[in-house]
Order: C-alpha cells, then structure tokens, then sequence
C-alpha cells in the first residue's frame, strides 16, 4: 500500500504493514493560519513514524483533527463608569456619611421592639415587665431616644430580656433606672448590653442597692464606653472597695464629664475619700461633679481639697451644697487660690461663718479663673462683718468672678454698704443676689443705687424691698427708667443697662 500524500489524511492505524523507508523528510506544505502552525507543531513528522509496539502504549495520545473553538468573554468585562461620587471629597465626611449608612442598616424599626421584647421573654420562659413593654408600644412612631423605668422592681432574671433590648441599636441615649432594687447580677447583664450597643449618653442609677461588685462593673462601663457622659448615685452606698473600683473607671474614661453623687451612704474609713479625690484628681474628661447633702466628717478637708488641686484637665463644676464645710475650708481656700480650671462653685448651705468667708475671700482675690459662686443660705453676716470686708477686698482684686448669690446670709445695711463700695472697684461682676436678707433698709439700698451708677458691668441685681419702702422708692425707680429709656432711644448705641429685681412682700 502506497503512503498517502496529505499527512493529515495519513493514519498509521489504518496500515500497520507499512513501513517507511525513506531516509528524507517530507516538509509539509506552507501554512498560513495559526491553527494549521499549531497543528505541525503538536503533531510533527517524527511522531507519524511510529513503532508498531507504540500502537498500544496508552501513553501516546492518538492523532485527531483540530477544530477551531470560540468563547465568550462578555461575563468576563468589568466596566467603571463614571459617576459624580467619584469627585474627591473631605475624608471626614466621607467618614460620618459611611457611618450613617451602616448605622441605618443595623438600626431595627422601633415598632419591632415590643415584638423582640415579647420574643425575648418566651425564650427565655419570663414574665414580661408591663410597664416597659407599654412603653415600646407607644413608641412605636418615633424614636425612642429616652427610657424612664425609675421605681420599677427589677430583679436579675427579668434584667435578660431587657439586655435583650437595649443591646439593639435604636437610638436609645437617656436611661433611668433610679430606685429599681438592682442588685449586682442585675446591673451587670444590663451594662454589657449597653457596652455593645454603644449609644447610652446618660445613665440614672441613683438609689439602688449596689455592692463592691456592682460598683466594679460600673467601673468597667465606664471606663469602656465611647458615649457615656453623665452618671448619677446619688442616694447610694459606698464602701473602701466600690469607691476604689469607681476611682479606677474615673482614671480611665474617655467620654465621662458629670458624676453625680448626691445624698450617699459614704462609710469610713478616710482612705474611702482619699482613693476617691486621687481617681478625680487623675480623669482627664470629668467636669461637673456634684456632691450634695452627703454630711462629710469634720477631719475630711484634705481629700475635698484635693478635688480641686491644679492640674491640667482639672474639673469646671463643683457642688457642695448642704455639706458642713465651716471646719474645712482651710485646705479649699488654699487649693483655690491656685486653680486655673474651677468655673462654678457651689457652696450653699454649707455653714460657713465669717471665719470661713474671710479663707475663701483670701483665695478669692488672687483666683484667676472662678466666674460663679453661690454662697446663699450661709450665715455671712451674724454677729460681725469681718467676713464681709474681707469679701469686700476681694473683690475689689478679683478680675474674673461674674456670678456672686449671697441670699439668705443674715446682710444688714452695715454689710450692704461695705460690698457697695467694692462695686464701682470691680470691673468683671455682672450679677449680684442680695435677696432674702430682710435687715436691709433702705440706707443700703441707696447705697447699691449709688455704686451701681459707678459700675459698668453689674446687669442684674436682685434685692427685697422692705414694705415701709415701696410707695417711695417704686415711683423712683419707675421714673428712672423712663427717664433712661428716652435719653438711650435717642443714641444709635446705648450702654449697658442695670437689671433691678425688687422683691415686694
């Protein structure tokens, strides 16, 4: 049998008798598509010359046509249109935008939450709190931004389905939980939801029975939180070791400006107070710290005095109203006359004598800092005015103070007269609260008229007029204002105008 001429129609199979016996290779005719070049090289001549035992080895793939294949690559194209987003735009609010969005996807409608509530309560086989689950039923057309459960009995197995709830994002900042009996187990399943949902701002736990254990998960919270910025317990019971916990989570917080701890149980020894000055001492965001009525020992001035030491992020809101303070307003004195932070301080009610008032006026007038302080319900001015010219000097020096209230402090004329004569001296005063000190006649009060004339910066004077004075002094004041408001109608700018505040019986 002859050897075929095209080598592609040539298949060895089909005459295994033959047998080349040519020495010269036959060139296979010139290709001019790729696939004819590919098909050569996959398929050269010296694999056509093939043994008569290589037929059978299943190594060697046998010689078929080619076919040409096409495929489809429009799956395979991503296309980048362009679109005004694209525009290079502030980072930051780029930032707050994508926050928003994913907060908007995460965030439940509030009209679910008395269903998660319902749903909560039968996995976990308890009995729903009524007086919340009515509370997520009316809310079911606005936001539920605030959250008043005070007086509400909440023991430890109903806590779990409320975490429940207030571990979902739905805009939940206000949270009151005042008087609810918590106990420590309590107070911890809630913290941690809070922690997670990361929205609360202002938590109420005034009134409730915590233990060294409670006050540490409060620590926590506060110390983890990102939002918190108010906290109040008042009313509560504070041993050696819940305070020092509370201490270390005010060391630590990030978010935390007000504390709140009215009316507490603060049980000795001294070195409760002192780990509690020392944890104030070293928070760098608190600001407001309010401790009222909470009757300190006499020996406790050291510690409070700490509170207000210099430093860099030192707290701008102090109150220690209804506190016995008379005794310990030595070391007080001596740290404000120092503090560049301490804006308002709040000393009403606090039993200071003229002793104490002529420690604070010391202070006073070599503070650069104080714009407020309330000294009202005090006895400034019983039995002598020694406190009250000492006050008088300071402020004569003093060039920051705004906000004087000596209400209720037994003034007489005697003291009217003396504080008088300070005011055209002082140039940052702009409101002064004279009222309820029923000995002032009417020499003090012509007295403040006429000083009042000499200041520029007093807006706001409140003062009682005694009844035997009001028929003459109100026509007085009355044409004085008249005569005031026609001379400054006519003046493109008019000066500051004095505020009177008559108290008439």
């Amino acid at each position: 049998m002859n050897k075929p001429k095209s080598i592609l129609k040539y298949r060895p199979e089909n005459n295994i008798n033959y047998k080349d016996t040519s020495i010269t290779a036959i060139n296979p005719p010139p290709r001019t598509s790729w696939l004819s070049r590919l098909h050569s090289k996959i398929y050269s001549q010296t694999d056509i010359a093939q043994d008569e035992n290589d037929a059978d080895n299943p190594l060697l793939l046998a010689k078929q046509d080619l076919k040409r294949v096409t495929f489809s690559v429009g799956n395979l194209i991503t296309e980048h249109p362009f679109c005004s987003d694209d525009i290079p735009r502030d980072e930051l609010y780029e930032k707050q935008k994508s926050d928003a969005a994913i907060a908007k996807q995460q965030a439940p409608q509030v009209t679910d939450l008395a269903n998660h509530y319902d749903h909560a309560c039968i996995q976990r086989e308890e009995g729903c709190i009524d007086r919340f689950r009515n509370l997520l039923r009316r809310s079911r057309t606005s936001q539920l931004q605030t959250i008043d459960l005070s007086r509400q009995p909440i023991a430890p197995h109903q806590a779990g389905p409320l975490s429940d709830i207030f571990i979902l994002k739905f805009g939940l900042e206000c949270l009151n939980l005042s008087n609810c009996k918590l106990e420590d187990e309590a107070i911890r399943i809630i913290l941690c939801s809070l922690l997670v949902s990361g929205t609360i701002q202002h938590l109420d736990l005034s009134q409730n029975n915590f233990k060294s254990k409670g006050y540490k998960y409060i620590a926590i919270f506060i110390k983890e939180s990102k939002t918190i910025q108010s906290v109040d317990l008042s009313r509560c019971t504070f041993e050696k070791k819940g305070m020092q916990y509370l201490a270390q989570g005010l060391q630590y917080a990030t978010t935390l400006t007000k504390l709140v701890m009215d009316k507490c149980n603060i049980k000795p020894p001294t070195e409760t107070f002192q780990s509690f000055s020392e944890g104030v001492f070293n928070a760098t965001t608190l600001q407001t710290l309010s401790l009222r009525n909470n009757h300190f020992a006499p020996n406790q001035g050291t510690w409070i005095a700490n509170l207000i030491a210099p430093r860099l992020h030192g707290i701008k809101d102090l109150d220690l109203s209804g506190n016995q303070l008379n005794s310990m307003l030595g070391p007080l004195a001596a740290v404000l006359r120092n503090n560049t932070s301490l804006l308002h301080l709040n000393l009403s009610n606090c039993q200071i004598s003229h002793e104490g008032l002529s420690l604070l006026s010391s202070a006073l007038g070599d503070n650069h800092c104080l714009e407020e302080l309330d000294l009202s319900m005090n006895p400034l001015g019983h039995d002598t005015d020694e406190g009250i010219l000492a006050l008088k000097n300071a402020l004569a020096r003093n060039t920051c103070l705004q906000s004087l209230n000596l209400s209720e402090t037994q003034l007489d004329s005697s003291t009217t007269i003396a504080l008088a004569e300070a005011l055209p001296e002082n140039a940052s005063l702009c409101r002064l609260d004279l009222s309820k000190n029923p000995h002032i006649d009417m020499a003090g009060i012509l007295a403040l008229a006429i000083s009042i004339k000499m200041n520029h910066t007093l807006t706001f004077l409140d003062i009682n007029i005694p009844p035997i004075y009001k028929t003459t002094l109100l026509p007085c004041v009355r044409q004085t204002c008249c005569k005031e408001w026609k001379h400054n109608k006519s003046r493109i700018i008019s000066p500051c105008h004095h505020r009177l505040h008559l108290h008439l019986p």
